[in-house]
């Protein structure tokens, strides 16, 4: 009797589920169908109401107070849960499960797991000790896994991992927890129980074929059938006339495929709509279209999108409203799974397990009126290859019909077993056949996992996230699971194979998880038959038939290999879970011992024996060569792996039962199955067997190769090799087969092996490449161990097994080479001609000798040994990577444990040193023993190469001649005791005796049998190695046994019989066989050894049987002296060559007088590709090579220039700030800056590294013997490790490089022709270049060009830095016009700042154009001048003036007084203008971003000077710290160290910015587009900034106009920069004071760092204290500290001295600050003298002799230069300023800085290029590192965490790569991040491909990052899966270098050009 207590309950839990269910199906007409925040919001409350039995006050149990429920509320958050709480110590608990997502890396520990199955997620790898162990990682493609960080039976020993095997962890127990109320309980029963009910109802009518389109009908039909039932629910569900659109991903379809077809589908007018709706569902998986009451139309917008083949559905609004619904009760689920109740964490689980388990009701109102669904045994298997089948609605609802009764009695669903009447037995399920029917009830979980495939993406990973997060982890559950997954497999297998759209996330893989725990796997084979599923599953996918029983197949179907199941490569995962489970132990014992398994595995394996035959294509060439072997030969290669599982699983057997199981295969095997009549076409004949002729031979039926159809497949042939091999490894085997069942079985392997013989003999060459492709795979790649080597070891074990007189003519006869081993040789063959049968016969002896040596199944060889030896072959030849190793070596082998360490015991292991090359393994010179050149893998050249090594070698240790050496007397010969009675068997002898005669006799016209012949040798020294240590019935046969001379050799015998002994002495003697002699002569020191009474008795018989007739060889001597004489005549020969080449060197020079190179120049020449050679004394001298396109000399007659390429750059950087760390940076760089860094990177990168690879993630506290996370990845993220260079500190400007080659201007011009039409006549393709900008690619080097700079300026001497003037009167006295200004003054010496408004004394003011006329005619070639009148330079000169009004020692050139008419000027070629012109609009094209410039008219002169200046800057910082020559003698100045080419190239590139200015300062009516006004205006600028006044020829009515506040103030700007820009514009005409104008901008660059400096108080104060400064002489320090004072006063410093952050007197006086300021600003100035020294070079022809020996060592780079620039140190400069009596001297000081002072309201402060070291973001040295710090890592722009993250090598920062989430336009988040970080190109690391991508917008490439392994190898893609390490040299040398000069525009063309591209870069 039920009491009243019990009554109320069972009434309240009604309550609930009435309340709940009838919401649930209300809850979409409430909101109209309309799905939304409100719908999603309102159900959430619902369900924690029903989830509290409607009772607020019990949320007590769950939080402290009643929560405010919104959309987003989460319950576990509530509860104080966080992101990363699996790893939090105190939180975590002693287990992690952490699920994988897509794209997250985790690990596998070979030597710690149990199985491949065991994975640990990237932290909890970096928690365990792997050192030294075989540990690999992968990234995962979504399918699902967990971390198994916990999971005690996973590995095979405790692995304490540092963060879940805290004692702070909490633990999972129910200690401390409250007791829960019993209405909670049950209305938490009551919730759950309803929310699962409902999620399959809504599931239970939702579409599984999405891929049929829906028509009207079955649109309304759904409608009517998807009502919730009355009974369940409580009201009769409404109709909706509301039907939504929805389309679903897939994994065929491109995002923008997705876009464009929504496009055009709704007619939009842009693709904003169809990205915004692809963005949807890429990340849930679907999205709802449209909405509309019109079927009609929702079909026609269908079949729109279905055009290509997307998913759609149309289902009513109220549906779809559900089925999101569903969606948010499964999170909701997920989110309550993982939350507490009462304290306790596992409570709410372990009751969705409980109703999990329980069997469902269907709640749908069609469901009442049907009629009783079968069980899951009358589901049906549907063909692949009948789409119509699967298509059809028939079948649309089979799953539907086979799970509506899911709680009915089993007498109501009663199994209709009459199907297995007609079965094969062994097929039955085991469980059927013991009565266990129980196990077909239908669960909830059971639906769960059929309703999969009609979920999305997003739903399906949040299920799998519950099964692997929490389900998993409840006691018994996971054996629930296993069982159910058991059950379903066959249905779940057939949909992931034929139906899933996204089978990476299809819930198969989830039962791996489980699978491959032993109890579990044990259960399901034991009580559920799984293994006998998974094979139905499989054979019936291949064959295609409709069935109805489980596990019912037909042994009648065939495979067709033209089928889609070929095609699609989804059936490698059930191969895989097949080979999975016969890996653990419980499994394999039930194979054993059950014999149903075998006859299960010999039906699957015949359905592929003898598939894709071939036949022979005789009289012509096969047309069309299918691609379908490839499908083939992958199923083929999965079917070969399992033969070697299935095969290993018998090696433990007994041999009684292993025979029984031999017997069956052999029962397969020669009486196959019978197959329908329309199967023969598709395999090879099966027929086999054997016949006696009248003698008794025994023969295999008749077959010709030639004619029939052959295949390489013989699956159940590979399975028996495996079993024959383990029987006779059994002791005491007994031989218990017929020979003539043996022959029957080795026919069709033999046949293989004939086959591949004549295709070697070529044969086959009319059926075309893919028969020898596939005969390639099959013999010689690393599918030849299950195919290739196991068709050897059959026939090597019957040859054994059986007698070898029987068995070795039956070979020859498959070989049909009877008659030739019956004597008759060159009897005409109905397939071979005479080189092939040559061929054959030696094919043939290849296998002979593969048969009896290569004995290593026979012999048992142990797995070391083995290795050993297929390594040793592998090296043999070079040393390998590792990564070509194991590509080469047998898959097997790589899956034992001792692979590595046996190949690190036989190899020496060279690292990679160069930045390209990678570590190899060579093998060690004590196991080249192993090597057998006679291997079956080898071909015939490396036969060849590998006896050549061999020879060498011993030729080497015995110091013999390599022609004397015959390796086999030194070299171990490989034989078996096995094959022993093999050799020494008559057949073997007479197979080599007819093999001799057919060398001997073979036509002298058809060549030589050499091959052949050595082999037959080789066999013959097998068989005397063999019987060594036995008794010599070979060598008495060979000798004794006596043959009939056959007809041939009867000329060479007086005998009518002769032994094998006589005939090779012949050949020995022959002078046809004279390669043969020196292995004939080792051979018969064997016999003579071995039987001397014989052989001398032989030895006599042998001479007088010989006739005549034998062709004698030469003795030794005579070979000897034939050698010398080719020696001697090789010699003349070489001395007559070298003769002729002197004469024509002497012929060319008569006819070249003014060619004169030295040794040296021409050295260079051949080692440089620049344009020109420099010579010490010449400045820019004609070069010596060819035009590029016409390759005619480059003469004057014609003009030539070199090509070019202009671009943007934002290599400069200014100083972020002058704070402590860029101090501290500066203040630490060395004083070389010309020499190789120690260490690298530098500077605040370095610090980066060292944080990023010191830290410690986990630090132990050994007082409490825990572990905590003490300083982790979190840290690590506060520390900003990854931080580049700011982006807002870089300055933007145009950079020039070339690749250095010549071509003449008209050849030029046809170029651009061409190019232009090629590019226009191509428009689909990816140009590498871009016309818009003038991008053209060298013809040459492919490197990128825009223009071309012309050459045209004559060779001048060079100058000597020693021989510079110092003392420039002309000017000093211009500047200084003081009486007391004497030549011995010191140029420093300046002028007052009265004399800076004087006016100049003389009225004479010469316009520009005649000002430059002298200098400018003088530079250039006649070639290129047109003079219209008689002006020489002399009548010019004579006519000259001095422009300053200075007598004598002017500084500049002279011009005439007078102003020339242009009729008397020289005329400049019009092309030179043409060339300028497009220089013009290059740079303008390229400095269209960088217009910002200070100046009012930023004209076109302004930035041709900018990119000169600009240029010799990056070259300068690009060359800081890098020097190529490490080690050697370096030059003495710092450009010395960049190419030869890159030298030449600025030193046109000088020469062509000043004619270009002079071009412009030319009066001329063909212009450059450039105005003359603007020239001026930029000398008149320059001079005023520097002098203070100009010269009077500036001094017109333009630019008098000019107020001193529009000229900027030289401190404003870069003094280098300036000075670079002026001496090519304004102060060009100081061509003879360049020293007067380095001296000034030298002293102006000192006061602007001071400046700025000064500035700095705070910082410079912290970096004194912190560093130990060396404090520099008092004394010395005097004019320094006055310098100092007076910059301090006169830039307004003084007036703040109470200003605590602003020096004051006292703080200027202290020694140790000066000496900081002093070291600082020596830093600064040492790369001024760098780039002083740069543009002397390129500029003013100056060059620099190498320091002395003592200087190199002792003399810092600072020291050396001032010395070659011959200016004054800082120090010494101060001093002598603080010595003179003259005021003056300060006055040009104080000039500059008041000018930047009066302009400091218009100018912001002062900004100075960084001295330092430049850098890219540091890497970690493990790569493995960033996947844990960018684990969980967001976006900071969609605050996502990306699939493919990508970091800006520039700046740090974490961008999403190649994905639509970021995008704009288009346009994806690395290129957008360009714009706002480099501005021109972007350099970004890819961590999870572990490459380098390049952009330079619109174009990009990728690259090899510079990672390697441990084995030196780099891994693009991560396809191998090993931890990798940085290579700083590489990422120096590659990726920095790259950057830094200015090679990626020029690197991303070169890949673009090498393919033909029309789908992006980005496929590529």
């Amino acid at each position: 009797m039920v009491s009243s207590e019990t009554n109320r309950h069972l009434s309240r839990y009604a309550l609930i589920r009435r309340r709940l269910l009838l919401f649930l199906q209300s809850h979409a007409l409430m909101y109209s169908f309309m799905w939304s925040e409100s719908s999603r919001k309102s159900l959430l409350n619902e369900v924690f109401s029903a989830l509290l039995g409607y009772d607020h006050t019990l949320w007590h149990a769950f939080l402290p107070e009643k929560p405010v429920i919104g959309p987003s509320f989460k319950l576990r958050y509530a509860q104080g849960y966080r992101e990363g709480d699996e790893y939090r110590p105190g939180v975590c608990g002693h287990s992690c499960g952490r699920i994988f997502k897509k794209g997250e890396v985790f690990y596998r520990c070979k030597t710690c797991s149990i199985d491949s199955n065991s994975a640990l997620c990237v932290k909890c790898f970096r928690a365990t000790n792997h050192k030294g162990h075989e540990t690999s990682f992968t990234i995962s493609a979504g399918s699902g896994g967990c971390c198994d960080c916990g999971n005690s039976s996973a590995w095979i020993r405790e692995m304490p991992c540092k963060i879940h095997n805290s004692l702070q962890n909490i633990s999972e127990t129910k200690s401390g927890t409250q007791e829960i109320d019993e209405k909670l309980a049950l209305s938490i029963k009551a919730t759950i129980e309803c929310v699962l009910d409902f999620i399959l109802d809504v599931f239970h009518c939702s579409p599984e074929n999405l891929k049929k389109m829906p028509t009207y009908e079955s649109i309304i039909e759904d409608e009517h059938s998807s009502r919730l039932s009355e009974d369940k629910y409580g009201e009769i569900d409404d109709s909706c006339n509301l039907y939504s659109l929805m389309l679903w991903n897939d994994e065929k379809h491109s995002f923008k495929q997705f876009y464009e077809q929504i496009t055009i589908a709704f007619d939009a007018p842009n693709d904003s709509f169809g990205q915004r709706l692809s963005n949807i569902i890429n990340d849930t998986g679907r999205a709802c279209v449209v909405t509309d009451s019109n079927i009609k139309e929702l079909l026609r917008i269908g079949h729109k999108l279905a055009q290509i083949n997307l998913t759609v559905t149309i289902r009513s609004m109220r549906d779809t409203f559900r089925e999101e619904c569903c969606g948010v009760l499964v999170e909701w689920l997920a989110d309550i799974a993982g939350s507490e109740v009462c304290g306790d964490k596992s409570y709410i689980r372990t009751i969705i397990c409980q109703e999990l388990i329980k069997p469902w009701k269907c709640g749908l109102q069609s469901s009442i009126h049907s009629s009783k669904s079968p069980s899951f045994a009358k589901s049906e298997i549907v063909a692949i290859d009948n789409s119509d089948a699967f298509l059809s609605e028939t079948h649309d609802r089979s799953v539907q019909m086979m799970l509506q009764s899911a709680s009915e009695n089993f007498e109501e669903s009663e199994l209709d077993n009459h199907s297995f009447r007609t079965a094969t037995t062994h097929w039955t399920p085991s469980y059927l056949k013991k009565g266990k029917h129980e196990v077909l009830y239908k669960t909830r979980f059971d639906y769960f996992f059929l309703y999969d495939l009609k979920l999305w993406k997003s739903l399906r990973y949040k299920l799998q996230e519950l099964y692997l997060g929490y389900f998993i982890n409840v006691p018994g559950f996971k054996e629930v699971m296993g069982t159910r997954i058991a059950i379903l497999y066959r249905r779940l297998a057939e949909l992931f194979l034929l139906l899933d759209r996204e089978p990476e996330h299809s819930v198969i893989f989830f039962s791996m998880q489980i699978f491959t725990v032993f109890g579990i796997a044990r259960v399901l084979i034991s009580d559920f038959d799984f293994l006998t599923t998974v094979n139905a599953t499989l054979y019936t996918f291949f064959t295609y038939k409709v069935l109805s029983a489980p596990n019912f197949v037909d042994d009648q179907a065939i495979i067709r290999v033209d089928s889609t199941a070929f095609h699609s490569r989804r059936y490698i995962h059930i191969f895989h879970h097949i080979q999975f489970m016969l890996g653990i132990d419980c499994v394999a014992e039930a194979v054993r011992e059950d014999p149903r398994f075998l006859k299960q595995y010999a039906d699957f394996f015949s359905l592929f024996q003898g598939m894709s035959p071939y036949t022979r294509a005789i009289s012509q060439h096969v047309e069309w060569e299918s691609d379908s072997w490839m499908y083939v030969l992958n199923v083929s290669l999965q079917v070969a792996k399992l033969c070697r599982h299935v095969g290993n699983v018998f090696a433990y057997l007994d041999p009684e039962r292993l025979k029984v199981a031999i017997d069956y295969l052999f029962g397969a095997i020669i009486q196959p199955r019978n197959r329908p009549a329309d199967s023969w076409s598709n395999t090879e004949s099966s027929t086999t067997g054997t016949w006696e002729d009248r003698n008794g031979m025994i023969h295999l039926v008749e077959y010709d190769i030639g004619f029939q159809p052959i295949s390489f497949h013989h699956p159940l042939h590979w399975l028996l090799t495996y079993l024959l091999s383990f029987h006779m490894k059994k002791p005491g085997f007994e031989r218990a087969w017929r020979e003539s069942d043996l022959l029957r079985v080795v026919d069709h392997p033999l046949r293989v092996c004939a086959w591949l013989a004549q295709m070697r003999s070529k044969l086959w060459i009319r059926n075309g490449t893919t028969l020898r492709d596939q005969a390639h795979h099959y013999r010689n790649l690393s599918f030849h161990e299950y195919t290739f080597d196991l068709d050897l070891t059959l026939l090597q074990l019957v040859l054994v097994y059986g007698n070898p007189n029987v068995v070795l003519p039956i070979y020859s006869e498959r070989y049909q080479l009877c008659d030739q081993f019956k004597g008759n040789y060159f009897i005409a063959h109905k397939h071979y001609d005479i080189p092939q049968l040559s061929s054959m016969l030696e094919e043939f002896m290849l296998l002979i000798i593969s048969l009896v040596s290569h004995t290593a199944i026979l012999d048992d060889r142990n797995m070391s040994d083995n290795i050993k030896h297929e390594i040793a072959h592998l090296l043999c030849f070079q040393p390998l990577s590792y990564s070509e190793i194991i590509k080469r070596v047998c898959e097997h082998f790589l899956d034992q444990r001792e692979f590595e360490e046996t190949l690190h015991e036989i190899t020496n292991f060279r690292p990679a040193e160069g930045i390209n090359d990678t570590g190899t393994f060579a093998l060690k010179d004590e196991y080249f023993n192993l090597i057998d050149p006679f291997n079956v893998h080898y071909s015939r050249n490396q036969r060849e190469e590998a006896e050549l090594i061999l020879r060498r070698k011993y030729s080497r240790i015995h110091d013999k001649q390599l022609d004397d050496v015959v390796y086999e007397a030194y070299h171990p010969i490989i034989t078996s005791t096995k094959t022993l009675h093999v050799l020494q068997s008559d057949v073997f002898l007479k197979t080599l005796w007819h093999s001799v005669n057919y060398c001997y006799l073979y036509p002298s016209d058809q060549g030589k049998c050499e091959g052949l012949l050595l082999a037959t040798l080789h066999a013959c020294l097998i068989a005397f190695t063999a019987e060594m240590n036995d008794e010599p019935r070979f060598a008495l046969k060979f000798c004794e046994t006596k043959y009939p001379v056959v007809g041939g050799l009867d000329q060479y015998c007086n005998s009518s019989y002769v032994s094998l002994f006589t005939v090779l002495y012949q050949i020995k003697d022959h002078t046809e066989f004279a390669f043969a002699r020196k292995k004939l002569n080792y051979l018969f020191s064997i016999l003579k050894n071995r039987i001397p009474s014989c052989y001398e008795k032989l030895y006599r018989e042998t001479l007088t049987v010989s006739s005549s007739k034998v062709a004698q060889s030469l003795s030794e001597a005579e070979e000897s002296e034939q050698r010398q004489a080719k020696i001697r005549l090789a010699k003349e020969r070489q001395q007559r060559i070298m003769e002729q080449f002197r004469l024509q060197q002497n012929r060319f020079l008569e006819n070249n007088t003014d060619f004169e190179l030295s040794d040296s120049e021409m050295d260079d020449a051949d080692t440089s590709s620049i344009t020109s050679t420099l010579s010490t004394r010449l400045f820019l001298e004609p070069p010596v090579e060819s035009c590029l396109l016409c390759q005619e000399e480059l003469r004057d007659k014609r003009p030539y220039g070199t090509l070019a390429f202009i671009q943007r750059s934002s290599v400069l950087r200014y100083l972020p700030s002058v704070d402590f760390t860029n101090l501290r940076e500066i203040y630490d760089l060395p004083v070389n800056l010309d020499r190789t860094l120690p260490s690298r990177p530098f500077g605040i990168a370095a610090h980066n590294k060292h944080d990023l690879d010191d830290v410690d993630n986990y630090q132990s506290y050994t007082s409490h013997n825990s572990y905590s996370e003490f300083e982790g990845i979190e840290d690590l993220d506060s520390k900003d490790i990854l931080r580049g260079f700011p982006s807002d500190s870089l300055d933007r400007g145009l950079y020039a490089n070339s690749c250095g080659h010549l071509m003449h201007i008209d050849c030029f011009k046809n170029l651009m022709t061409s190019v232009t039409l090629t590019t226009r006549s191509n428009p689909y393709r990816n140009h590498p270049h871009n016309l818009s900008m003038k991008e053209f690619l060298c013809p040459l080097c492919k490197g990128l060009c825009n223009t071309i700079l012309p050459i045209l300026w004559r060779p001048k001497e060079e100058l000597n830095s020693s021989e510079v003037r110092t003392n420039d009167c002309g000017l000093t006295a211009w500047l200084f016009p003081n009486p007391y200004i004497n030549e011995s003054m010191p140029s420093t010496q300046l002028y007052s700042i009265n004399d800076i408004n004087a006016q100049g004394t003389s009225s004479s003011n010469p316009i520009f154009p005649d000002l430059f006329q002298n200098a400018f005619k003088d530079s250039l070639k006649e070639v290129y001048t047109l003079n219209n009148g008689n002006k020489s330079t002399e009548n010019l000169t004579s006519q000259s003036d001095n422009y300053l009004n200075i007598t004598d020692s002017s500084p500049v050139n002279s011009i005439p007084s007078e102003r020339k008419s242009l009729e008397d000027r020289f005329i400049i070629s019009e092309d030179i203008f043409e060339l300028y012109r497009r220089l013009n609009e290059v740079v303008d094209l390229n400095s269209s971003l960088y217009s910002s410039d200070y100046l009012p008219l930023n004209g076109k002169i302004t930035n041709v000077l900018k990119l000169f200046s600009y240029t010799l800057t990056q070259v300068e910082l690009s060359a800081r710290g890098n020097v190529k020559a490490a080690g050697s003698t370096l030059p003495g100045v710092w450009f010395y160290n960049i190419s030869k080419k890159q030298q030449v190239f600025l030193r046109v590139l000088s020469e062509t910015v000043k004619t270009y200015t002079l071009l412009c300062a030319h009066d001329f009516e063909r212009s450059i587009d450039s105005s003359m006004q603007e020239y001026e205006l930029i000398s008149y600028c320059q001079q005023k900034r520097l002098f203070g006044k100009v010269f009077h020829s500036l001094e017109l009515p333009f630019t008098n106009v000019i107020s001193d506040d529009r000229i900027e103030p030289l401190l404003e700007k870069d003094p280098f920069r300036e000075f670079a820009e002026a001496s090519v514009s304004g102060l060009v005409i100081c061509e003879n004071s360049f020293h007067t104008l380095t001296q000034l901008y030298y002293l102006s660059d000192i006061v602007k760092n001071l400046r700025v400096l000064l500035r700095s108080k705070v910082a410079l104060m912290q970096l004194m204290h912190s560093q130990s400064v060396q404090v520099l002489d008092s004394k010395m320090l005097e004019g320094f500290q006055l310098l100092v004072s007076r910059v301090w006063q006169w830039s307004g410093l003084a007036d703040h001295s109470n200003n605590p952050e602003i020096f004051n007197n006292h703080d200027l006086s202290d020694l140790r600050m000066l000496s900081l300021l002093y070291h600082l600003v020596e830093k600064f100035e040492l790369v001024f003298l760098r780039k002083s020294a740069l543009l002397w070079y390129c500029r003013y022809g100056i060059s620099f002799e190498s320091p002395s020996v003592s200087d190199g060592i002792s003399a810092c780079e600072q020291q050396r230069l001032q010395r070659q620039l011959q200016l004054d140190n800082i120090g010494t400069l101060a001093n002598r300023l603080l010595n003179t009596n003259d005021s003056r001297k300060w006055s040009i000081v104080e000039f500059w800085i008041k000018s930047f002072a009066f302009s400091s309201s218009l100018c912001e402060s002062p900004r100075l290029y960084s001295p330092s070291i430049p850098e890219l973001v540091s890497l970690p040295f493990e790569h493995d590192k960033l996947f844990e710090l960018l684990l969980g890592k967001k976006c900071s722009k969609c605050l996502t965490e990306p699939l493919e993250p990508a970091i800006c090598l520039f700046c740090g920062q974490f961008l999403c790569f190649q994905s639509y989430c970021c995008a704009f336009n288009g346009i994806g988040e690395c290129n957008l991040h360009i714009q706002q970080c480099a501005g021109d190109v972007g350099i970004f690391f890819i961590t999870k491909r572990c490459a380098v991508l390049y952009l330079n917008p619109p174009l990009g490439s990728f690259a090899v990052a510079p990672f390697l392994d441990t084995y030196g190898e780099p891994d693009l893609g991560l396809r191998r899966g090993r931890s990798q390490y940085l290579s700083q040299k590489r990422y120096d040398e590659t990726v920095r270098n790259t950057w830094l000069n200015g090679f990626i525009p020029s690197f991303i063309a070169r890949k673009l050009d090498g393919v033909n591209d029309t789908g992006g870069w980005e496929t590529l």
